[in-house]
């Protein structure tokens, strides 16, 4: 279960990170200069995020697993940055490098954190 809520978690990140300059032209709220650039580190950081973490979900868990965590990420990460507005750009720049991280360390619900494990138990 952890499993899910870490890549459900990374993938909001990842779609907050891609999509936010659009979406808050859009609305006509404030991009700040990090995300406004197609590509800055966040949104290259998000990319790699995604692709992590379907490619990761379809080997750990059912083939299914990829689909549900896009569409649950998805819908978290619009949710999110419609509930927050301008502030989650913050969030989304600050959110993707632990996500990422998270993601990469992930093994399985035994070891959630990889070899990093033995710390947090």
């Amino acid at each position: 279960m952890i499993g899910y809520i870490i890549f459900i978690c990374s993938m909001a990140m990842a779609v907050i990170c891609i999509s936010y300059d659009s979406m808050a032209r859009a609305k006509g709220w404030s991009v700040g200069e990090i995300l406004s650039k197609d590509a800055s580190l966040p949104k290259i950081a998000a990319f790699i995020t995604a692709l992590w973490v379907l490619g990761k979900s379809f080997m750990t868990f059912y083939w299914w697993s990829p689909i549900l965590i896009l569409v649950a990420g998805w819908i978290l990460g619009f949710v999110l940055t419609m509930m927050l507005r301008k502030n989650v750009q913050f969030i989304g720049i600050l959110g993707i490098f632990p996500a990422l991280v998270l993601t990469i360390l992930y093994i399985s619900e035994q070891k959630p954190f990889g070899m990093l494990h033995k710390l947090f138990s």
